[in-house]
């Protein structure tokens, strides 16, 4: 491994790490594709990340996308989960906290 992989390799972690706490800040910016305008600083670091290395870009989509995706069905298990506790007859306190977690998926 050269001198210039090692930096190439450093620079694509620091892009996908400052990707991520900028999705962490814009949670509801989810997929690049989308008509809405995107945050100019994330779209600066996708194009970062893309002319440093086409394939690492690709394989941070896919990433998150299955992030994403695994997000979503542990959300739908958890509520179904909280649904079927909230059957079963719980504390007045209790299920005024279940609802409210219900309530924000």
């Amino acid at each position: 491994m050269t001198e210039q992989d090692i930096i190439k390799y450093g620079e694509i972690q620091y892009l996908r790490g400052r990707l991520d706490e900028l999705h962490k800040a814009f949670p509801t910016i989810t997929n690049i594709n989308r008509s809405r305008k995107i945050d100019a600083r994330i779209q600066k670091y996708y194009d970062k990340l893309k002319a440093t290395d086409e394939v690492a870009y690709y394989l941070y989509l896919v990433e998150r996308q299955t992030r994403q995706v695994s997000k979503e069905r542990n959300q739908r298990k958890m509520g179904a989960l909280l649904q079927e506790i909230l059957k079963t007859g719980v504390s007045e306190e209790l299920k005024i906290k279940i609802i409210d977690q219900l309530d924000t998926y």
